[in-house]
């Protein structure tokens, strides 16, 4: 019997301590850490938990551990909140009561009991949760940042357009001032040039009047260019014809017409620049004409300085006068 006994008691006192108080409550510091537990049955943290048993937070822990190993505490995650996570909550699971031999009925509630399953079950135990209150803030930020970013790309896109029109402006601008100042220097110099022709016709100075004339000509042509440039428009119609030297492409050929224009006036003299004007033809073409004229007896030469000619008449005809026989060589 006193083995019996022995081992009876042995089992009792083997048994005891893994049942506690009915409830299954340790002994020692993990008890204290189970009262805290108890009393605050919605969970709190391991550092509230250490606060109200007395016990460091190591001990809290470590008990705490072996609580959810023994099915008594379940652990809840700490939910993130965008600058780390909040702490995790510990919650006490309520203990069972034996009803019968092997029977066990739950100690709360259907209802209760389901809860708390469903919150074991349900409780997150990883890390970096994102609540959806953080979600949405996300979101909003992200469709915010776009918001701006595409209202940054239109104001920028303003910007570049109204910087191209500011500088086309400006370029235009600038062709038109130089524009203006290549004209009026070709104005000046054609009203120079202009000025002396006439100051030469007034002295029946015929060769400062082909001159100038040719000048005139030439100018002329740089003011059609420059007109042309300014405007961006062409004088006439259809293609230009190219030019050539001495009688300036004419529809007709000059000869025959200077030499028309003698013979309507068998009486009087004229000068390269007169014969010229009324033909509307250059002065220098014209010049070389005539000599050509005198040179083979059609015209005759009355006149050295200022050069003048008139039709050659019947009795005169084939006579040279002056320096007729040096200008026979000279070609139209």
């Amino acid at each position: 019997m006193a083995n019996t006994n022995t081992t009876a008691n042995a089992d009792t006192a083997t048994t005891a301590p893994a049942d506690g108080a009915a409830n299954g409550r340790p002994d020692g510091a993990a008890g204290a850490v189970w009262d805290a537990l108890s009393a605050v049955p919605e969970g709190a943290t391991v550092t509230a938990l250490a606060k109200a048993s007395g016990t460091s937070r190591a001990t809290v822990t470590k008990a705490l551990t072996a609580f959810a190993d023994a099915g008594h505490a379940v652990r809840s995650a700490g939910e993130g909140t965008g600058r780390g996570r909040t702490p995790d909550v510990w919650a006490l699971v309520v203990p069972t009561a034996t009803t019968g031999a092997g029977d066990v009925a739950p100690a709360t509630p259907a209802g209760d009991e389901a809860t708390v399953t469903t919150t074991a079950q349900d409780a997150p135990t990883g890390t970096g949760v994102i609540s959806q209150d953080t979600l949405a803030t996300a979101m909003q930020i992200l469709s915010d940042e776009a918001d701006r970013r595409a209202a940054a790309a239109e104001s920028l896109r303003k910007a570049q357009e109204e910087e191209a029109e500011r500088r086309a402006r400006v370029d235009a601008d600038l062709r038109k001032a130089e524009q203006r100042e290549a004209a009026r220097v070709i104005l000046t110099d054609l009203l120079s040039t202009v000025t002396t022709t006439l100051a030469a016709i007034a002295a029946d100075d015929d060769e400062q009047v082909t001159r100038g004339m040719e000048d005139i000509t030439r100018y002329a042509g740089s003011v059609r260019r420059t007109n042309r440039a300014t405007t961006g428009t062409r004088t006439g119609t259809g293609p230009r014809a190219p030019r050539t030297t001495g009688d300036r492409a004419a529809p007709s050929p000059l000869r025959p017409l200077i030499t028309a224009h003698l013979n309507a006036y068998p009486e009087k003299e004229f000068t390269p620049g007169e014969i010229a004007k009324v033909l509307d033809r250059s002065s220098g073409a014209v010049a070389n004409a005539l000599d050509t004229l005198a040179g083979q007896g059609e015209a005759v030469l009355t006149c050295e300085r200022p050069r003048r000619f008139r039709a050659a008449s019947p009795a005169t005809d084939g006579v040279a006068t002056g320096s007729g026989e040096g200008d026979s060589t000279n070609a139209a």
